[in-house]
This record gives structure tokens, sequence and C-alpha cells, in this order.
């Protein structure tokens, strides 16, 4: 049985109002083999293990055709497309070649992978939950903020960033305990400071931060 709750959301538009969305409760996640075993019973000439190995080789088959620059279209699922970034990787050239190179060269990869719904999934899902939806009780999430001072949230953000090359929203999330929303709200303070050595590079899912060097 879904249940879904009010959530705040940021006052972008300064109106002082408070202004809230909606959302589902995740009851967890169900795996690739979970949705295989319900493909079965409909489809009896197949096992799991052949079901899985269909997709598998569907999703390697989806690599291609983007890695080839092609988007890759499922009907009554919907749309994907890789989504680029910037990120620093570690260059080894020759002796006689490394004069002239950085060793730490910005280097243009893929971040992610853009994926738009198709109506008919929406609307199909909409129709299984059509009288099924129940409100959780309690009144409305409101935004979690840190208990952290600004300067520790800095700390742990740059430490991040060094130990691994960028960091992403998620992830100053769950270093910080708050938001998303929040999250990105004080990244962005961060990025507005011109005495932080932090900036956003990407856009989207891609997005990430980084260091920026002197």
């Amino acid at each position: 049985m879904p249940y879904y709750y009010k959530r705040e959301i940021p006052d972008l538009n300064g109106t002082g109002e408070r202004q809230y969305r909606y959302e589902l409760r995740s009851e967890g996640v169900s795996d690739l083999r979970q949705l295989a075993e319900r493909v079965v019973r409909y489809y009896r000439s197949l096992t799991v293990g052949e079901v899985m190995g269909i997709v598998a080789r569907v999703v390697e088959e989806m690599a291609h055709e983007m890695a080839d620059g092609r988007s890759v279209t499922i009907d009554g699922l919907g749309s994907f497309a890789p989504s680029l970034g910037v990120e620093h990787r570690r260059r080894h050239y020759d002796v006689e070649d490394a004069a002239g190179h950085e060793s730490n060269a910005r280097s243009v990869c893929v971040r992610g992978v853009n994926f738009r719904a198709s109506s008919d999934i929406v609307m199909r899902v909409d129709d299984l939950c059509q009288g099924h939806l129940h409100r959780e009780e309690g009144g409305p999430v409101t935004l979690r903020q840190s208990s952290l001072h600004r300067d520790e949230r800095l700390r742990l953000a740059l430490q991040h960033i060094r130990e691994h090359g960028f960091l992403r929203l998620a992830e100053y999330a769950q270093l910080v305990n708050v938001s998303r929303t929040v999250a990105s709200q004080q990244l962005r303070d961060f990025t507005t400071d011109r005495s932080v050595p932090i900036r956003s590079q990407g856009r989207g899912p891609s997005k990430v931060w980084v260091e920026e060097k002197a």
C-alpha cells in the first residue's frame, strides 16, 4: 500500500510563504531478480536467469548505442541520453613530452545518463495507484538543517574533494546530514563566495563540485 507525505520546499521566489510538494514514501528497492520473477509468471517458457540475461544484454547494447552518440528510446518506458562533465585526471607522459603538458589535466567524460520517462509508464503507474494512495500520518516534513557550523561543512567538503577528486550533491548531503534541497543551497553559498576554493562543473545529474586551484 503506497503512502505519500507533504514535504516543505525552499521559497525560491522570496514570497515568505511556505511551499510544499507531495512525495511517495519509499517502500524499498526492487532489483532485477525480483522483476524477472514477476515476468516468468506470465512467460513460463522463460527462466529467471534467462530474463536477467536478456535485460543485462539490452543494458550493454544501450551503452554501446549511447557511446556511439545516439540516445536510446524504449517504447512504453522512456528515453536515455548520456550527459557530459569534466573531471581532473592525472595523465602520464614520456619524460621528453612532460614539459609541454600539465600533469593534472581536465578531461571531458560521461558523468551520467539522463532519463525521461514515457507518458505511457507514468499513466500506467497512476492507474495502478488510483484508490490506493494514503496520506502518511503526521504533519509536513520540514527542511532538515545541518547542526554543523559552516566552517566544519566546508572542511568536510574540501576533504572529500581532495580524496576523491570531486563531490556530488548526494555525497555532500550525506556528509553533513541534510536534505538534498538544503545541500544544494549550501553548495551554492560556497561557490558564490570567492574566498572559498570550490566551484561547480556540469549541469543537472552530472553536476559536481571541485576544488579551484590557485
